[in-house]
């Protein structure tokens, strides 16, 4: 529970960013999203929501000690749910494409590509880099580099007509494609990177306090002189669905400003019923994931981009109080099935 309480509550928050930011995308008129609170809303679901918890799951991944094969079946029964979800979320816009009509193409939105289809994708891959043994760590950096360094390119060059839903996966500047693996991949690398150098890294900050207060005011400094251009890149969704290397190491920056931050309250404050509020959110994350997603998708379907920036709180109270609710009951009955199992 110690080990592992910062990355859990970091995924409960994660998962609250979630939840305001399809709000926002899907409910919010255009003028809402125009609006600071939008913009806002926008930024928020960015680095501290889908790269956070990116990064969370490679470290995670990293720290299991399952085989290979759990693993990778474990990716693919993720990657399975990433396609079930995009019926179950969409499954009024579908009855609707169907039996009334609408002029929308039912692939894009069964293989729209989202955060599942990616976490089962990186898993796989993050199982198979194990195989390196002691140069795993190695093995992930000098792939982040690669993923990071060729994504552009990628993104040009796999943007093609004749796509068969299956390059989008991949990247290229697809619509329906908001996670593909390149650049996405880079995060859970990152989190499966640090998680072998862990105990590195805390050996330093501990032995070396001057200089590791220098290079954290250094990221900083970074992070606000490209502040505008970063938040910019954020709020403007295609870009931020296709970016590049420049954006990964801002986003990362960032997202280890969060990281400290929370680390901090947490020591300051610990044992508090918030943090175990998100913490329990983040020990169930996947539940809580598909369960927003089905109630989002679906009334999006009826309320899309009509709602004025006012009801934003509205409909994040609601839809998150009740995605909770509907988690934790799920969480008690698996436990109850698992007993009687």
């Amino acid at each position: 529970m110690k080990r592992f309480l910062l990355p859990d509550i970091l995924k409960g928050l994660a998962a609250f960013f979630m939840v305001q930011i399809h709000i926002t995308e899907l409910f919010i008129d255009p003028a809402g999203k125009e609006s600071l609170a939008g913009k806002a809303s926008l930024f928020l679901g960015g680095p501290f929501a889908a790269v956070v918890f990116m990064v969370v799951m490679g470290y995670f991944i990293a720290h299991n000690k399952h085989n290979i094969s759990e693993n990778v079946f474990r990716g693919i029964r993720i990657f399975i749910l990433g396609f079930l979800l995009n019926i179950g979320l969409n499954l009024h816009l579908l009855l609707k494409i169907f039996n009334s009509g609408w002029p929308h193409n039912p692939f894009e939105y069964l293989f729209g590509i989202d955060i599942l289809y990616l976490a089962g994708l990186s898993i796989i891959i993050l199982a198979f880099l194990k195989l390196f043994g002691k140069w795993q760590a190695w093995a992930a950096m000098a792939l982040f580099m690669v993923v990071g360094s060729i994504t552009g390119t990628l993104n040009e060059k796999l943007t093609l007509e004749n796509h068969y839903f299956v390059l989008p996966f991949i990247a290229g500047r697809y619509s329906w494609s908001y996670f593909p693996l390149f650049p996405w991949l880079v995060y859970p690398l990152a989190g499966f990177v640090f998680a072998h150098s862990e105990t590195q890294v805390t050996s330093f900050i501990l032995k070396n306090k001057i200089a590791t207060r220098t290079l954290t005011i250094s990221i900083a400094a970074l992070v606000l002189i490209f502040s505008r251009w970063g938040v910019n890149t954020t709020i403007m969704l295609p870009s931020y669905y296709h970016h590049t290397l420049t954006y990964i190491f801002w986003a990362l920056g960032l997202s280890l400003l969060w990281v400290l931050l929370i680390r901090q309250a947490i020591k300051q404050f610990p044992h508090t019923q918030t943090a175990n509020f998100f913490c329990r959110i983040g020990k169930n994350i996947t539940a809580f994931y598909v369960i927003q997603w089905l109630i989002i998708g679906n009334l999006a379907t009826a309320l899309y981009q009509t709602q004025t920036i006012g009801t934003f709180p509205i409909w994040t109270g609601i839809v998150f109080t009740a995605t909770v609710l509907l988690t934790f009951a799920y969480e008690k009955a698996a436990k109850w099935y698992s007993r009687k199992a």
